[in-house]
Protein backbone atom coordinates (compact mmCIF):
# COMPACT_ATOMS: atom_id res chain seq x y z
CA UNK A 1 0.00 0.00 0.00
CA UNK A 2 2.68 2.25 0.92
CA UNK A 3 4.59 1.84 -2.55
CA UNK A 4 1.62 2.20 -4.29
CA UNK A 5 1.06 5.81 -2.54
CA UNK A 6 4.43 6.67 -3.81
CA UNK A 7 3.82 5.94 -7.07
CA UNK A 8 0.45 7.78 -7.10
CA UNK A 9 2.55 10.87 -5.90
CA UNK A 10 5.28 10.47 -8.08
CA UNK A 11 3.22 10.43 -11.15
CA UNK A 12 1.46 13.60 -9.51
CA UNK A 13 4.54 15.26 -8.82
CA UNK A 14 5.46 14.74 -12.50
CA UNK A 15 2.77 15.73 -13.82
CA UNK A 16 3.15 18.90 -11.99
CA UNK A 17 6.85 19.36 -13.40
CA UNK A 18 5.24 19.21 -16.86
CA UNK A 19 2.47 21.49 -16.46
CA UNK A 20 5.02 24.14 -14.40
CA UNK A 21 7.48 24.31 -17.48
CA UNK A 22 5.29 23.34 -20.71
CA UNK A 23 5.47 27.12 -22.00
CA UNK A 24 9.47 26.06 -23.20
CA UNK A 25 9.21 23.34 -25.47
CA UNK A 26 9.70 22.67 -29.62
CA UNK A 27 5.79 22.92 -30.02
CA UNK A 28 5.29 27.05 -28.61
CA UNK A 29 8.79 27.92 -30.28
CA UNK A 30 7.03 29.67 -33.54
CA UNK A 31 10.76 30.77 -34.94
CA UNK A 32 14.24 30.94 -34.66
CA UNK A 33 16.72 33.02 -36.61
CA UNK A 34 20.35 31.81 -35.41
CA UNK A 35 21.69 34.17 -38.52
CA UNK A 36 24.08 31.15 -39.50
CA UNK A 37 23.79 31.71 -43.21
CA UNK A 38 26.57 32.92 -44.17
CA UNK A 39 25.55 35.11 -46.90
CA UNK A 40 21.98 35.31 -48.69
CA UNK A 41 19.55 37.84 -48.91
CA UNK A 42 17.54 35.17 -46.44
CA UNK A 43 18.28 34.75 -42.81
CA UNK A 44 16.62 30.59 -42.14
CA UNK A 45 14.52 29.79 -39.33
CA UNK A 46 16.00 27.16 -37.36
CA UNK A 47 12.70 25.99 -36.24
CA UNK A 48 10.00 23.63 -37.03
CA UNK A 49 8.23 26.04 -38.89
CA UNK A 50 9.83 27.73 -41.99
CA UNK A 51 9.22 31.43 -41.00
CA UNK A 52 12.41 32.25 -42.99
CA UNK A 53 13.33 35.65 -42.57
CA UNK A 54 14.05 38.45 -45.91
CA UNK A 55 16.74 40.71 -45.62
CA UNK A 56 16.09 44.00 -46.90
CA UNK A 57 18.84 46.40 -47.38
CA UNK A 58 21.48 44.42 -46.99
CA UNK A 59 22.14 44.06 -43.27
CA UNK A 60 25.91 41.92 -42.54
CA UNK A 61 26.34 38.43 -41.50
CA UNK A 62 29.22 38.80 -39.03
CA UNK A 63 30.89 37.69 -35.50
CA UNK A 64 28.03 37.69 -33.26
CA UNK A 65 26.82 36.47 -29.63
CA UNK A 66 27.24 32.48 -30.45
CA UNK A 67 28.56 31.85 -33.74
CA UNK A 68 27.32 34.31 -36.53
CA UNK A 69 25.08 37.27 -35.86
CA UNK A 70 23.51 40.07 -37.96
CA UNK A 71 24.58 43.53 -38.39
CA UNK A 72 22.29 46.72 -38.83
CA UNK A 73 23.25 50.21 -39.53
CA UNK A 74 21.15 53.01 -39.12
CA UNK A 75 21.99 54.84 -41.89
CA UNK A 76 21.14 52.15 -44.23
CA UNK A 77 17.74 51.60 -42.89
CA UNK A 78 18.47 47.61 -43.17
CA UNK A 79 16.20 45.26 -41.58
CA UNK A 80 14.81 41.41 -41.69
CA UNK A 81 11.49 40.21 -42.38
CA UNK A 82 9.73 37.42 -41.09
CA UNK A 83 6.10 35.83 -41.20
CA UNK A 84 4.61 34.45 -37.66
CA UNK A 85 1.49 32.94 -36.99
CA UNK A 86 -0.41 35.43 -34.82
CA UNK A 87 -0.70 34.95 -31.06
CA UNK A 88 -2.33 36.90 -28.29
CA UNK A 89 0.42 35.43 -25.78
CA UNK A 90 3.71 35.78 -27.04
CA UNK A 91 7.38 35.63 -25.97
CA UNK A 92 9.86 37.13 -27.91
CA UNK A 93 13.99 36.74 -27.03
CA UNK A 94 17.01 37.71 -28.57
CA UNK A 95 21.01 38.69 -27.82
CA UNK A 96 21.67 42.15 -29.02
CA UNK A 97 24.46 45.04 -28.93
CA UNK A 98 24.40 48.50 -29.83
CA UNK A 99 27.58 50.20 -31.19
CA UNK A 100 25.99 53.89 -30.61
CA UNK A 101 22.63 55.87 -30.17
CA UNK A 102 22.35 58.25 -33.26
CA UNK A 103 20.17 60.99 -33.39
CA UNK A 104 17.00 59.48 -33.11
CA UNK A 105 16.09 55.70 -31.13
CA UNK A 106 17.53 52.26 -32.84
CA UNK A 107 15.05 49.89 -33.12
CA UNK A 108 15.37 46.03 -32.25
CA UNK A 109 12.31 44.77 -33.69
CA UNK A 110 8.11 45.38 -34.42
CA UNK A 111 5.46 43.38 -35.03
CA UNK A 112 3.20 44.39 -37.97
CA UNK A 113 -0.22 43.30 -39.69
CA UNK A 114 1.31 43.59 -43.27
CA UNK A 115 4.53 42.37 -45.44
CA UNK A 116 5.05 46.68 -46.47
CA UNK A 117 7.60 49.03 -45.33
CA UNK A 118 5.14 49.88 -42.32
CA UNK A 119 6.55 52.53 -39.79
CA UNK A 120 3.84 54.66 -38.53
CA UNK A 121 3.08 54.15 -34.52
CA UNK A 122 -0.42 52.74 -35.23
CA UNK A 123 1.26 49.75 -37.50
CA UNK A 124 3.08 48.46 -34.32
CA UNK A 125 1.57 45.77 -32.83
CA UNK A 126 4.86 44.97 -30.65
CA UNK A 127 7.77 47.35 -30.43
CA UNK A 128 11.20 47.33 -28.53
CA UNK A 129 13.92 49.84 -28.98
CA UNK A 130 16.44 51.81 -27.12
CA UNK A 131 16.23 55.85 -27.15
CA UNK A 132 19.30 57.92 -27.75
CA UNK A 133 18.94 58.41 -24.01
CA UNK A 134 20.42 54.48 -24.28
CA UNK A 135 17.66 53.58 -21.89
CA UNK A 136 15.66 50.44 -23.46
CA UNK A 137 11.52 51.15 -23.93
CA UNK A 138 8.88 48.53 -25.31
CA UNK A 139 5.13 49.44 -26.50
CA UNK A 140 2.53 47.24 -27.68
CA UNK A 141 -1.16 48.05 -29.04
CA UNK A 142 -4.25 46.47 -28.46
CA UNK A 143 -7.13 46.18 -30.73
CA UNK A 144 -8.64 49.09 -30.17
CA UNK A 145 -5.65 51.65 -30.55
CA UNK A 146 -4.80 52.11 -27.33
CA UNK A 147 -0.99 52.36 -26.56
CA UNK A 148 0.74 50.43 -23.74
CA UNK A 149 4.30 51.85 -22.75
CA UNK A 150 6.70 49.84 -20.89
CA UNK A 151 8.44 51.38 -18.36
CA UNK A 152 11.88 53.25 -19.61
CA UNK A 153 14.08 52.69 -16.53
CA UNK A 154 16.88 50.29 -17.73
CA UNK A 155 20.15 52.05 -19.31
CA UNK A 156 21.98 49.84 -21.78
CA UNK A 157 25.60 50.30 -22.51
CA UNK A 158 27.32 50.23 -25.72
CA UNK A 159 29.50 47.69 -27.23
CA UNK A 160 28.38 44.80 -24.44
CA UNK A 161 26.12 41.73 -25.13
CA UNK A 162 22.82 41.50 -23.57
CA UNK A 163 20.06 39.24 -23.24
CA UNK A 164 16.03 41.00 -23.50
CA UNK A 165 13.32 39.36 -23.72
CA UNK A 166 9.25 40.84 -23.70
CA UNK A 167 6.52 38.45 -22.97
CA UNK A 168 3.16 38.98 -23.28
CA UNK A 169 0.72 37.18 -21.00
CA UNK A 170 -3.02 37.65 -21.91
CA UNK A 171 -3.98 35.28 -19.44
CA UNK A 172 -2.34 37.23 -16.52
CA UNK A 173 -3.06 40.88 -17.93
CA UNK A 174 0.51 41.85 -17.82
CA UNK A 175 3.27 42.39 -19.99
CA UNK A 176 7.20 42.12 -18.78
CA UNK A 177 10.67 43.14 -20.26
CA UNK A 178 13.91 41.12 -19.16
CA UNK A 179 17.50 41.99 -19.57
CA UNK A 180 20.04 39.36 -18.72
CA UNK A 181 17.40 37.33 -16.74
CA UNK A 182 16.12 40.09 -14.55
CA UNK A 183 12.75 41.34 -15.38
CA UNK A 184 13.65 45.66 -15.80
CA UNK A 185 10.10 46.74 -16.56
CA UNK A 186 6.18 45.40 -16.65
CA UNK A 187 2.71 46.66 -17.69
CA UNK A 188 -0.75 45.84 -17.01
CA UNK A 189 -3.06 45.42 -19.91
CA UNK A 190 -6.61 44.45 -20.86
CA UNK A 191 -5.47 40.43 -22.32
CA UNK A 192 -5.60 41.35 -26.55
CA UNK A 193 -2.84 42.73 -28.54
CA UNK A 194 -3.55 43.84 -32.19
CA UNK A 195 -3.46 41.61 -34.95
CA UNK A 196 0.13 41.35 -36.30
CA UNK A 197 1.33 38.61 -38.92
CA UNK A 198 4.99 39.66 -39.29
CA UNK A 199 8.51 40.69 -37.64
CA UNK A 200 10.11 43.28 -38.57
CA UNK A 201 13.80 42.35 -37.11
CA UNK A 202 16.42 45.53 -36.74
CA UNK A 203 13.80 48.04 -36.84
CA UNK A 204 11.28 49.62 -35.18
CA UNK A 205 9.70 52.02 -36.77
CA UNK A 206 11.58 53.88 -39.04
CA UNK A 207 14.43 53.24 -36.76
CA UNK A 208 16.83 51.12 -37.53
CA UNK A 209 19.22 49.01 -35.23
CA UNK A 210 22.83 50.16 -34.79
CA UNK A 211 24.65 46.81 -34.39
CA UNK A 212 24.26 43.66 -33.76
CA UNK A 213 21.47 41.18 -33.55
CA UNK A 214 21.67 37.08 -32.64
CA UNK A 215 19.51 34.48 -31.99
CA UNK A 216 16.15 35.63 -31.85
CA UNK A 217 13.27 33.61 -31.33
CA UNK A 218 9.54 33.97 -31.20
CA UNK A 219 7.27 31.76 -28.99
CA UNK A 220 3.37 31.50 -29.06
CA UNK A 221 3.65 31.25 -24.93
CA UNK A 222 4.61 33.18 -22.28
CA UNK A 223 7.63 32.20 -20.93
CA UNK A 224 9.00 31.74 -17.11
CA UNK A 225 11.78 33.28 -15.50
CA UNK A 226 13.13 29.65 -15.43
CA UNK A 227 12.62 29.39 -18.96
CA UNK A 228 14.00 32.76 -19.88
CA UNK A 229 17.29 32.55 -18.03
CA UNK A 230 17.57 28.30 -19.67
CA UNK A 231 17.42 30.50 -22.76
CA UNK A 232 20.12 32.85 -22.00
CA UNK A 233 22.77 30.50 -20.02
CA UNK A 234 22.12 27.19 -22.45
CA UNK A 235 20.89 28.78 -25.39
CA UNK A 236 17.77 27.58 -27.60
CA UNK A 237 19.31 23.65 -28.13
CA UNK A 238 20.37 23.45 -24.18
CA UNK A 239 17.16 25.19 -23.17
CA UNK A 240 14.77 22.90 -24.90
CA UNK A 241 16.49 19.53 -23.86
CA UNK A 242 15.37 20.60 -20.38
CA UNK A 243 12.06 21.57 -21.42
CA UNK A 244 9.52 20.05 -19.86
CA UNK A 245 8.95 17.01 -21.86
CA UNK A 246 12.97 16.20 -21.14
CA UNK A 247 12.35 17.37 -17.32
CA UNK A 248 9.25 14.94 -17.06
CA UNK A 249 11.15 12.29 -18.89
CA UNK A 250 14.36 12.69 -16.48
CA UNK A 251 12.38 13.17 -13.10
CA UNK A 252 9.85 10.00 -14.00
CA UNK A 253 13.01 7.56 -15.28
CA UNK A 254 14.76 8.46 -11.88
CA UNK A 255 11.45 8.15 -10.32
CA UNK A 256 10.79 4.12 -11.40
CA UNK A 257 14.55 3.51 -10.79
CA UNK A 258 13.59 4.68 -7.05
CA UNK A 259 10.90 2.42 -7.05
CA UNK A 260 11.91 -0.29 -8.14
CA UNK A 261 14.48 -0.13 -5.10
Amino acid sequence: MKRRLIQYGTIALVAALTTAASALDGDTLMARWSFEDGGGDTAADTSDNANDATLVGSPEFVPGHDGDGLQFAFAEGNYALAPVPYHNTATIVMWALYTSTPTGNIGLLHAQATEGDLGAPDTKMIGIWVENSNKLWGRFIDPAGALVNLPKNHTLDPDVWFHTALVVDADAGKATQWVDGEVVGEADYAGEVGEYNFLKIGRQGTETWEGILDEVGFFSAALSEDDINLIMNDGFDGALAVSALGKATTTWGSVKRDIAR
